[in-house]
């Protein structure tokens, strides 16, 4: 590698690096690692890039994703400005498209609430970095006719684009398998293998062990279950359902750019269908899709755009994000385990934030860690405390559960409730 990685004392190793799941984290940190020279490998117990990234919208949003100008904003605002190069560079390497749409984003109001946002936004000093444009209800349905008349005001986002995550993914598993990246499909990475304070591989399930210098942790929702972390890891599942209509019959609208509402939004891709989503659902690993997500999502979307009630539904499917107590990812090397590496936790924002977690991830193991990373150390969380309650356990996994800012969290899953809830 062009700034060395650490070197393991005694004994062979299998690679470098490896990485624990092959969704856009795991492939976007490989690809990057590999062309600073390291030998990587990347297990995942599906086929890559089928979970989360295979079941997202493939937005990019930093704008609406954070209204504050917080940590957040900042690396989704960087991570937004790495796209360019990256698609640009995917599409000279493997001659995918992988529609890469820069129309912006309508975002509508409703309600009253989402009425001021929109309005606070509009306003703030991103309006003109963003290209903002506030409309009045009446006037966003003279521009774009397909609106319904409960939209009550509507800001377009100039820089608010969108990609095709499913074809990222093929672009990116294109791009390992050709650069070398030894990708193992149904390798179930059991537990994270600590020797000596550093980290030194992992254990899969069927009892092989992988030895290398860095283990990154890029495991999505299933992160926390690994054994062998050397301290809890708050990563729950929250599962998010979806529908995507056929959007080519006669007459329908032309649905551009993509529509945002408080509750759900609509994203056109280049081969006609039309994305919906999404629901978030605190269920555990309680797969989907179901009627009554599906029929949330349905009137979700016709409060928008009520022409789409007439459109066919050619696909349903469902998910796990990985969520944490604040919803921000956990990204950067363990404070006391070296060679161990966080890069999990992204919630809903795991496309969007694929480019600039990679290049921190590379960044780490080349030995650097700039400031901007600190905010999203694990180290956040050591904070929780031992709550009041005696000994309360989590509703979804049944682990311990401590107080942290009047909320019970669990040490295992991220689970969260109120402090008073008995």
């Amino acid at each position: 590698m062009s700034n060395p990685a650490r070197k393991m004392s005694g004994g062979g190793r299998d690679a470098d690096v490896v990485i624990v799941g092959a969704g856009i984290i795991g492939l976007m940190s490989a690809r990057l690692l590999r062309q600073q020279g390291a030998n990587v490998i990347v297990v995942d117990r599906e086929l890559p890039g089928r979970q989360a990234t295979w079941s997202a919208g493939g937005m990019l949003s930093p704008l609406i994703e954070s209204e504050d100008d917080d940590p957040f904003f900042h690396i989704a605002d960087r991570s937004f400005d790495l796209y360019p190069a990256l698609i640009e560079a995917l599409r000279q390497e493997g001659g995918i498209d992988v529609d890469y749409r820069r129309t912006g984003k309508l975002q509508c109001a409703l309600e009253d609430d989402g009425v001021m946002a929109l309005r606070r936004l509009a306003s703030s000093p991103r309006a003109g970095p963003y290209g903002l444009q506030l409309y009045s209800g009446d006037e966003a349905r003279a521009l774009h006719p397909a609106l319904s008349d409960r939209v009550q005001a509507a800001l377009f986002v100039e820089r608010d684009y969108c990609v095709d995550n499913r074809l990222l993914a093929r672009a990116l598993i294109q791009n390992a398998s050709a650069c070398g990246v030894d990708v193992r499909v149904g390798a179930d990475a059991e537990a994270i293998l600590i020797e000596g304070g550093d980290a030194r591989g992992v254990r899969l399930s069927s009892g092989e062990e992988l030895r290398a210098a860095h283990v990154v942790v890029a495991a999505g929702a299933w992160s926390a279950q690994l054994t062998g972390l050397p301290r809890p890891l708050p990563v729950r599942p929250l599962r998010g359902q979806m529908l995507a209509f056929d959007a080519r019959a006669a007459g329908t609208p032309a649905f551009e750019p993509a529509v945002g509402s408080e509750v759900c939004y609509l994203i056109p891709r280049s081969d006609g269908r039309l994305l919906v989503g999404a629901t978030v659902e605190d269920v555990g690993f309680e797969d989907g899709p179901t009627p009554e997500g599906i029929a949330w999502l349905l009137d979700a979307a016709t409060a928008v755009v009520p022409a789409v009630a007439s459109l066919p539904i050619i696909e349903t499917w469902a998910n796990f994000r990985p969520g944490t107590p604040d919803g921000w990812p956990i990204i950067g090397a363990d404070p006391t385990i070296a060679g161990l590496v966080y890069a999990t936790g992204h919630y809903r924002n795991g496309i969007l934030l694929g480019p600039v977690t990679a290049e921190a991830v590379a960044m780490i193991i080349g030995g650097t860690t700039p400031d901007w990373m600190n905010p999203f150390a694990i180290s956040r969380f050591d904070g929780l405390s031992t709550p009041t309650v005696a000994d309360p356990r989590c509703d979804l996994c049944g682990s311990k559960m401590l107080d942290r800012h009047c909320k019970l969290v669990c040490v295992q899953c991220g689970y969260q409730r109120d402090c008073s809830d008995p």
